[in-house]
């Protein structure tokens, strides 16, 4: 069992009903985060991800995916001059062709080596890696524009990876993070009805995010400079940067 909240780590959480795909949820009464309590195993989640069942719906989306993608990081990027760029957690790559095609040093890293081979396939002009943020972070390597999208909600533990986000910025270094709002105004307040949201997926979705619940997450990594613009559909759009 979780002892204190992985956002804020407040300690007043409160047990939520119903279970989803008999998984039990639970509330940080601080904060507001919902999360899978307790976690999935390395290995369910190992299995659940061996041939990852988004990553055809992906592939079969490709065009839209990199004109969807190429949008985001020119509202992000804004006028700035193109730097390196990766995408943590790129799956099939889309986005780090987007990135190539804005002139960018486009590299990307999953640690489904399968999603990756199909990267170098469909996109030979950029850069792709197995491995995990973690590891890049070790290495001392840094970027421009850290692109994180849909990402974090598949985390059971969050820490380490902020940490590593973080440490492979540049002073000036860009960092964009979307995952579902469950807080959006579109959906309902009452858990028991929330729980139906498709957003809700455990095991593939364990960590459920508002703009209230991710603050401190992104605070205490010294995220203090943070935008979260407007969003009609329930997603948390996050534009970070280290604050000096």
């Amino acid at each position: 069992m979780v002892d204190r909240c992985p956002s804020c780590h407040g300690a007043d959480t409160s047990l939520l009903v119903p279970q989803k795909n008999n998984y039990s949820f639970v509330e940080c009464n601080d904060c507001c985060l919902i999360f899978v309590d307790p976690m999935p195993s390395d290995e369910t989640l190992n299995a659940f991800y061996d041939n990852y069942h988004k990553s055809a719906q992906y592939l079969s989306k490709l065009d839209s995916k990199i004109r969807r993608a190429k949008k985001r990081i020119r509202s992000v990027n804004w006028f700035k001059k193109p730097g390196k760029f990766i995408d943590v957690g790129c799956n099939v790559g889309f986005a780090v062709e987007a990135a190539r095609l804005l002139g960018f040093d486009a590299n990307g890293i999953d640690i489904d080596a399968n999603a990756i081979e199909v990267a170098k396939e469909q996109f030979s002009q950029a850069n792709f890696s197995v491995r995990s943020v973690q590891d890049l972070a070790e290495c001392g390597e840094k970027f421009d524009f850290i692109y994180c999208s849909e990402v974090i909600e598949h985390l059971p533990e969050l820490e380490s990876f902020f940490a590593a986000l973080v440490k492979c910025l540049t002073k000036d270094g860009l960092l964009y993070i979307t995952t579902p709002d469950n807080g959006h105004f579109s959906l309902p307040n009452e858990f028991s009805k929330l729980v139906d949201w498709t957003s809700i997926r455990p095991p593939e979705h364990l960590m459920y995010f508002t703009k209230s619940s991710v603050a401190p997450l992104l605070s205490r990594h010294g995220l203090n400079s943070v935008k979260i613009p407007f969003s009609f559909k329930p997603t948390l759009k996050i534009i970070a940067k280290v604050k000096g």
